[in-house]
C-alpha cells in the first residue's frame, strides 16, 4: 500500500520593473495557479487562481485529466478566478461525465458562476469550500 503525499502544481507570474522585451514576454505569460493537494486519502483540492485564459487551456486540462481519473472526490475551488474561458468551463462540464458524483465545484465568482450556469447547468457547483463538500455525498 502507498502512502499518498500531498502534491502541488504552481504556475505563478511575477512583474516588476522590466525592458520592453520583457514587458512583452510577461504579457503573453500566463497569469494563473494551479495548486493541488490532497488533504485526506479520499479526496483531492484543486485550487485555481487568477485568469483561466487560452493559455490555461492546456495545464488545466492535464490537471483535470489526472485527477478525473485518481478515483478520488475532487474538489476543485474556484473563489479566485477572474476570468475563465468558455472552453475551461466545459472541461468542467466533460468533467462531470467522466467521475459523476464525485465531481465538485466551489465557490466560484459571480462572473464564473454565471459562465457555468450557462455552458455547464448539470455541473455540481456549491458556495462551500473544502473536502466537506465532497465528503457530503460519500456519507451516504
Amino acid at each position: 500500500m502507498s502512502t499518498r503525499t500531498s502534491t502541488t502544481r504552481r504556475i505563478v507570474t511575477h512583474t516588476g520593473a522590466l525592458s520592453r522585451v520583457g514587458a512583452a514576454t510577461v504579457a503573453r505569460a500566463p497569469r494563473y495557479r494551479l495548486d493541488v493537494h490532497s488533504p485526506s486519502r479520499r479526496c483531492s483540492v484543486l485550487r485555481v487562481k487568477g485568469d483561466l485564459d487560452m493559455t490555461a487551456r492546456a495545464e488545466f486540462a492535464s490537471t483535470l485529466g489526472d485527477l478525473a481519473y485518481s478515483g478520488d472526490h475532487v474538489v476543485v475551488d474556484l473563489s479566485e478566478v477572474t476570468f475563465m474561458y468558455s472552453e475551461v468551463a466545459s472541461m468542467l462540464a466533460d468533467a462531470v461525465h467522466i467521475r459523476p458524483g464525485r465531481f465538485h465545484v466551489v465557490a466560484p465568482t459571480r462572473q464564473v458562476r454565471m459562465l457555468l450556469d450557462i455552458l455547464a447547468p448539470d455541473l455540481d457547483v456549491t458556495d462551500r469550500t473544502g473536502c466537506d463538500t465532497a465528503g457530503s455525498s460519500s456519507a451516504a
